[in-house]
């Protein structure tokens, strides 16, 4: 008689992208990943040429072999999405320079700006939706009638006054008088 299990397997807590479920090979570049089995590769090929071949001692075998493999955990494996293990043992160990700052989510001023920039956008908005209307559509094109017109009357205005410079000349020209008299 066979034996069935039940599995109660929630998808979203399975990381398709971990291999073998370990969670320090998920999230892993392409060279990562041929940086971890390609130093895991090299790792045992070394444990048996030293083991078979040249007959060294165990001790020797193993520590080489651990030296290859622990360059391939450390620059090929994740601690998280964005940081290899030695770059967080790099953190750990050589306190980093920049330093995170975060600000207090209580702060009053903070609260009072953002519910300041959550008042504005609820007006834009409603002013969005005011003209969305028929009525504000009707305000919209008559604005838009009106100040053409206003651009119209000016234009012809501009060109009036530059037709009437150009008939009456404001400017002197400089001569002589004639008198009418001695002619």
């Amino acid at each position: 008689m066979a034996v069935q299990f039940e599995r109660n397997i929630n998808l979203e807590e399975i990381d398709s992208d971990a291999l073998f479920g370990i969670e320090y090979l998920a999230h892993q570049t392409m060279a990562q990943k041929v940086i971890f089995w390609g130093c895991a590769i090299i790792g045992v090929a070394i444990f048996f040429v030293t083991q078979v071949i040249y007959g060294t001692p165990f001790l020797l075998s193993f520590f080489l072999s651990l030296v290859f493999l622990g360059i391939g955990f450390l620059f090929g494996a994740n601690q998280n999405e964005h940081m290899t293990i030695g770059g967080y043992l790099k953190l750990v160990f050589f306190k980093p320079i920049k330093y995170a700052n975060f600000m207090s989510t209580e702060d009053v001023t903070v609260m009072k700006n953002e519910a300041d920039k959550l008042k504005v956008e609820e007006v834009r908005e409603e002013r969005k939706k005011a003209v969305a209307t028929p009525e504000g559509q009707k305000r919209s094109l008559i604005l838009v009638v009106v100040l053409m017109v206003v651009f119209i009357i000016f234009a012809f205005a501009i060109l009036g006054l530059k037709s009437y410079k150009e008939n009456h000349m404001t400017h002197h020209t400089v001569g002589y008088i004639m008198n009418q008299e001695n002619s």
